[in-house]
């Protein structure tokens, strides 16, 4: 079983946790198609 720390993953109080204190938010997103996925990532990558 793979542990999901190894992946680089963090679960959501730590995720909170390391938002607080660097002062940024989580975005949340909501996509029915891919093409909708692959323009919010352009979005964020831009």
């Amino acid at each position: 079983m793979v542990n999901y720390k190894d992946l680089g993953l963090v679960n959501t109080r730590e995720m909170f946790k390391r938002a607080v204190a660097g002062g940024y938010a989580i975005p949340a997103f909501n996509f029915n198609t891919m093409e909708q996925m692959q323009a919010i990532v352009q979005a964020a990558v831009a």
